[in-house]
């Protein structure tokens, strides 16, 4: 995997590879009258990202929770640039590699508090740079349910992971949480012009959907999502400074680095 960012990094601004495995904390759902499949696609919807889209976790759910490697990117063994869509390219923070010969190419990650989401945000600063996707998969674990890969212990196959257990609800609880915490700002960076409409549509479809999942999972804590996305909403034009000044800190104190250098070299 190393070796394959390496070949290509060079070239490039960040280098960025593939996921197989447990992506997505979302584990299999057997729907039944309290939440149908069209409730769950509601909810997908009000939580949607970069990454999570009903399409794909429909198909990943079918999967039992898993994805599987496409041995064609690994057969074509070839690097492919990754185009700008809505104001962002798409990267993911692990099976990632920068740049860093150069420190004005480098750029920082930043979340909103308690938030997920680095990398979506840097993704939203990548308009002028060259980012790559390398043809190298790595196995992600989201549920911890292969707790001894790294000692050798491979499985034959990968198991279901279904929504009957207090740990796997509680790992689906916490990504909820964290993705409807920075949804307000990304999508206030990617489509401001339709911000607030985008907003009274996740509410409306939150309000929909989450008593049915708290009555589905026996957990009222659910409709803590909400109350989540009300605070990060009303904080969110403080969230976007804080991004601004992020990225000016950042870029004061490379272009420190880079005189402190250019004095020693002298030197």
């Amino acid at each position: 995997m190393l070796r394959k960012h390496l070949e290509h990094i060079r070239n490039a601004d960040i280098t960025n590879g593939y996921h197989c495995g447990y992506i997505s904390p979302i584990p299999f759902i057997s729907f039944n009258d309290v939440l149908q499949e069209k409730d769950f696609r509601t909810l997908i919807e009000a939580l949607s990202n970069d990454i999570v889209n009903w399409d794909t976790i429909k198909t990943v759910m079918k999967n039992g929770g898993v994805t599987y490697a496409d041995t064609g990117v690994l057969v074509k063994d070839e690097a492919e640039e990754v185009p700008e869509i809505n104001r962002a390219k798409f990267i993911s923070g692990s099976n990632l590699t920068l740049n860093l010969t150069d420190p004005d190419r480098v750029l920082p990650f930043y979340n909103p508090p308690n938030a997920r989401g680095e990398d979506t945000f840097l993704g939203t600063c990548l308009a002028d740079r060259t980012v790559l996707r390398v043809p190298a998969y790595t196995f992600h674990d989201g549920f911890g349910a292969y707790q001894h890969l790294l000692l050798g212990v491979l499985p034959t196959n990968l198991s279901y992971i279904k929504a009957d257990t207090k740990q796997v609800v509680e790992r689906f609880y916490k990504a909820c949480v964290g993705w409807i915490r920075y949804k307000p700002l990304y999508v206030y960076i990617t489509d401001r012009e339709n911000y607030e409409e985008k907003m009274a549509e996740v509410r409306a479809r939150l309000k929909e959907t989450l008593p049915k999942v708290c009555r589905y999972f026996g957990r009222d804590d659910f409709m803590n999502v909400l109350e989540e996305f009300e605070q990060y909403h009303r904080n969110v034009r403080q969230h976007y400074r804080d991004f601004q000044d992020t990225k000016a800190a950042w870029r004061k104190m490379t272009a420190q680095l880079v005189s402190r250098e250019k004095r020693e070299t002298a030197i």
